[in-house]
């Protein structure tokens, strides 16, 4: 418990207090990169990147090629006057491993993908966006999650009411890695405090932790909590706790 808690204290510095107002802006694509099928989403909001030499940056996001389903994270720019947008690619070692170039029309995403090596032709359908930025109602937005397991990744299911100030993840799909399809879904509607919209960064709601088991944060406390999820290695099933626990829980701060 106590890694636990360590953990979620060091990624907290994103959210120092409980209330506040909706913090996302993110559209989810699917489509080609050559001729590979991909599944991509970008997040847009300044004032994510301390350092200098991203102080214009303005974009977070993630993606996957759906034969392999490993999670990628995204980083860059959009120019939304001109329309395009710069996006690195950011591999294990956390350097620059491939780089988008895009233009960004209504309903599309078109231009290359290059590693230095190759180039790739890039063309994106936009599939759904979320915003809680607004009074706008929506249900079942799927978001794919950073975080990942080594044979399952993670959708986030999120909704959010008309004129609520803020998003949450309603469920959580688990989802093979080698099939694509749905493993298991966890339901959050029975818990009372919001799951999955602690993190500013939408992509960053649940955290691996060891083996099979992992986190998911919820909105419980002054600074919010985590929701424990274990994997039953019997039942082969992975076992929700209903009870979030708080940061500060047991003492520890």
């Amino acid at each position: 418990m106590k890694a636990k808690l360590l953990i979620l204290a060091t990624v907290l510095i994103f959210s120092s207090v409980k209330s506040f107002a909706g913090w996302y802006d993110t559209y989810n694509y699917t489509g080609l990169i050559g001729k590979y099928p991909v599944t991509l989403s970008i997040q847009i909001k300044a004032g994510y990147f301390g350092e200098a030499a991203k102080k214009h940056y303005n974009i977070i996001g993630v993606y996957k090629y759906d034969k392999f389903n490993q999670p990628i994270r995204l980083e860059g720019f959009f120019d939304q006057h001109n329309r395009v947008m710069k996006v690195q690619e950011i591999g294990a070692n956390g350097q620059t491993s491939a780089t988008f170039q895009l233009s960004s029309s209504a309903q599309k995403l078109t231009g290359t993908w290059s590693n230095g090596k190759s180039k790739l032709k890039v063309e994106l359908q936009l599939l759904d966006k979320l915003s809680d930025l607004s009074d706008e109602a929506f249900h079942n937005i799927q978001v794919l999650q950073f975080s990942s397991l080594k044979n399952y990744y993670f959708m986030g299911i999120y909704a959010k009411e008309m004129k609520s100030s803020q998003a949450s993840m309603r469920a959580l799909k688990i989802v093979s890695k080698e099939t694509n399809k749905t493993f298991q879904i966890l339901n959050f509607d029975h818990i009372e405090t919001p799951t999955g919209c602690l993190m500013t960064i939408i992509y960053d709601n649940v955290m691996t932790v060891k083996n099979n088991d992992f986190l998911i944060y919820n909105m419980i406390g002054r600074v919010g909590g985590y929701l424990n999820v274990d994997y039953n290695i019997g039942t082969k099933r992975f076992i929700l706790n209903p009870e979030p626990v708080a940061e500060g829980a047991n003492g520890s701060n």
